[in-house]
């Protein structure tokens, strides 16, 4: 006898519930995963930044999944901003490893720069007013969300290619934002055989309880320019603010303990520990835990090293045709070796392919998929067990290693332009991403990751601002967009409504990060083309 179809019930108040098929249908649940691989959640006990306080991590033992179920119910019935409340890590920790890499740092003149002063504009619903203000200099605004929270604007002089902040176990310090950045604005890459400018790296202090921020020490490499950084996860070592990887342009990779102190407003930096792959440059940047380095090259090579054991690759193979421009962890401990190394990568390039690599296959790299649009960026999203990712047409995604949806890939938000970086928290589930049309947005990516974890349409982006090209050296920064809702996914509303607009390449964000420390991971900067970084506190008006 064939399988006969049921009629659905005529009442439809008396009809029983559906029965979920489980929570693989779902998307996965977090507090289940987080179970599986033995992952603590700890709760984050403090007072709001701007105000000064100390920070302190209480695990929940006892009601551990209880009130990360809790926290993740609401989150996901919020498609507000993050508040404070949500603070909760549940990011995987690797053993610490305690190792040193020393360098020297000698006072130099303070850097000068042939850079215009940019005219920029502030416009928001109020109005629009100017904002003078002259390079290696901050001005603080008003957010037009909360006027009692600051948005610094800071001119680094020249192009942005990265920020990162420091990682500081003490939420009493100062917060420390390192940027990467050319010598002039509208520099370019250097070309084999010119004498193009060099960049430099600039270190910013925030200070909560005046908010302020100022450049606290310029740092120069002898004869590069710093393409990525990336802070080492963990706590610093005595008498320092941590250590950097620093990939350059030139091909070699830096690896160096930034000092908590300096003699000079200008360094020369000597490095000691110096990393190469032969005949290429490294463009992207990953710690795997306190030790372990993943790299990202020119030519297609992806290169792992272990420091606390050696400067000598333990990996090195061909995985895509051209520049690896993102490389991210999967940071899941094994379920059988809790406190083994992570050795899974994801990696995406301008060949629009990704590649998920494992050091234990070194030339068995798995191919999730493949478009004709190059891939700028990708991140690892604790909260959602997966990774995020460039989707290479203007959107960006989740794909995970779960059986149930391995390469599939989940639509999460989308921009006007080429998304070129994304930043993920282990404190919450919001990914932050910035544009080539200048935008910054930040979006959800719990409950819009989950197939059916919310209505349709109801799935919403927050704009937080775009940049705008108005003349040469004049920008308008604008504010107060409402909220962006992803298309609908239904066969009979598949047709996409393309936006057609241009750009100045000047208005690019380059870089986006979160804080990584505990009561100020809602603090969140981004970096532009044209020089200027943003610092903003990123939180639901009370």
């Amino acid at each position: 006898m064939g399988r006969v179809k049921r009629e659905a019930s005529d009442d439809a108040a008396s009809a029983a519930p559906r029965r979920v098929r489980g929570k693989a249908r779902q998307g996965g649940d977090v507090a289940t995963l987080l179970q599986q691989h033995s992952i603590p959640v700890y709760g984050v006990e403090s007072t709001p930044w701007p105000q000064p306080g100390r920070a302190r991590m209480a695990e929940k033992a006892d009601a551990g999944e209880a009130a990360c179920r809790s926290a993740l119910a609401e989150i996901s019935a919020s498609l507000q901003y993050p508040s404070r409340t949500h603070l909760m890590q549940v990011g995987w920790e690797p053993p610490s490893v305690v190792w040193q890499a020393p360098c020297t740092y000698t006072p130099t003149a303070r850097p000068t720069t042939s850079s215009t002063p940019l005219a920029l504009s502030v416009e928001t619903h109020a109005g629009m007013h100017a904002v003078a203000w002259q390079p290696y200099e901050a001005v603080s605004l008003a957010d037009p969300v909360d006027a009692q929270r600051k948005i610094h604007l800071l001119d680094t002089g020249g192009h942005v290619y990265d920020v990162a902040w420091a990682p500081q176990p003490d939420v009493e310090h100062d917060e420390w934002l390192m940027v990467a950045c050319a010598n002039e604005r509208n520099a370019h890459a250097p070309v084999e055989g010119s004498s193009a400018p060099r960049g430099m790296l600039q270190l910013w202090s925030c200070t909560p309880a005046t908010q302020s921020m100022s450049l606290a020490c310029s740092l120069h490499l002898p004869d590069a320019t710093p393409l990525r950084i990336a802070w080492r996860p963990g706590p610093p070592q005595p008498g320092t603010l941590g250590t950097l990887a620093i990939a350059t342009m030139q091909g070699p990779l830096y690896v160096v303990d930034v000092p908590a102190t300096f003699e000079a407003a200008s360094m020369a930096l000597h490095p000691s520990m110096t990393l190469h792959v032969p005949t290429t440059s490294c463009c992207s940047l990953a710690w795997g835990g306190p030790a372990r380095l993943a790299a990202g090259c020119t030519n297609g090579h992806l290169a792992v090293w272990d420091l606390d054991v050696s400067t000598q690759p333990l990996f090195d193979a061909l995985v895509h045709d051209t520049v690896i421009s993102a490389v991210s962890w999967q940071a899941l401990p094994s379920v059988d070796e809790p406190s083994a190394r992570p050795h899974i990568l994801f990696s995406v390039g301008w060949d629009g392919s990704e590649y998920v690599t494992d050091l234990y296959e070194p030339y068995a790299a798995l191919r999730l998929a493949h478009s004709r649009e190059p891939r700028y960026a990708t991140t690892w999203m604790p909260w959602c067990g997966a990774w995020a990712l460039d989707m290479g047409d203007g959107q960006f995604g989740s794909t995970s290693l779960r059986v149930h949806d391995i390469g599939h890939h989940h639509a999460l938000g989308f921009h006007y332009g080429r998304v070129m970086c994304m930043a993920a928290s282990s404190f919450h589930p919001y990914l932050a991403t910035g544009s080539a049309d200048g935008s910054v947005k930040v979006s959800q990516a719990l409950s819009m990751a989950k197939r059916k974890a919310v209505d349709e349409g109801s799935r919403f982006m927050l704009p937080r601002f775009r940049l705008v090209h108005e003349a040469p050296a004049t920008y308008v920064m604008r504010h107060g967009y409402m909220p962006e809702g992803l298309l609908p996914s239904s066969a009979a509303k598949k047709s996409t409504l393309w936006h057609v607009d241009r750009w100045d390449p000047s208005v690019c964000i380059t870089s986006v990060a979160w804080s990584p420390n505990a009561g100020r991971a809602l603090l969140l900067a981004s970096g532009s083309a044209h020089g200027i970084v943003r610092v903003e506190w990123v939180e639901q008006r009370s």
